[in-house]
Parts: C-alpha cells; sequence; structure tokens
C-alpha cells in the first residue's frame, strides 16, 4: 500500500504536487497501516517542500486532497483514512 501511494503520489500526480508545493516537492511515505479498531486506514508521511511560500498559502489542505484523489486508485476506497502529515524543506 505505502508503495502503491508512492508511485500515485510522487509519479502520477506529480504535476499536481508541483503545483501545490512548487518544483522538487515530493511526499514521503512512513507508514500505511490499518487500524482495526476505527475499521480505517492510518497514513503517516512527510512532505518535502522546495517552496515554502506556496505552503504558507494552501498547507495541510492540499495534501489531504491530493491523496484522497489516490486513495481512489489504490482500490481501498470504501474504507477511510486518517493522516499524519509532517513537512521538512528541501536543500
Amino acid at each position: 500500500m505505502k508503495e502503491c501511494l508512492n508511485v500515485l503520489l510522487n509519479k502520477v500526480f506529480k504535476r499536481d504536487l508541483e503545483l501545490l508545493y512548487g518544483k522538487d516537492s515530493k511526499i514521503i511515505f512512513n507508514n500505511v497501516k490499518y487500524c482495526t479498531n476505527n475499521h480505517n486506514f492510518i497514513i503517516d508521511c512527510k512532505l518535502m517542500l522546495s517552496n515554502i511560500s506556496l505552503f504558507e498559502e494552501i498547507q495541510y489542505d492540499g495534501l489531504e486532497v491530493l491523496i484522497s484523489e489516490s486513495w481512489k486508485f489504490t482500490g481501498f476506497d470504501t474504507h477511510t483514512f486518517v493522516l499524519i502529515s509532517t513537512c521538512d524543506i528541501t536543500a
């Protein structure tokens, strides 16, 4: 699941990611786990930014939209997910 989301967001939706957060921005997925108590997936990721000024306007809303759009392609779209994200600036 982690690799599937990685390919979807960093390759398929790369253009959208770059429009939202700047050129050479990418998402690193730490964990994607299924929580049996809540019956949803927990997605832990890090957003690597190249342009901090774009992040000030959009922040994490754009990331959640991108992940929810790519979630439809995984085949698990009947399950909900919880997003845990951090951000870092690339050098």
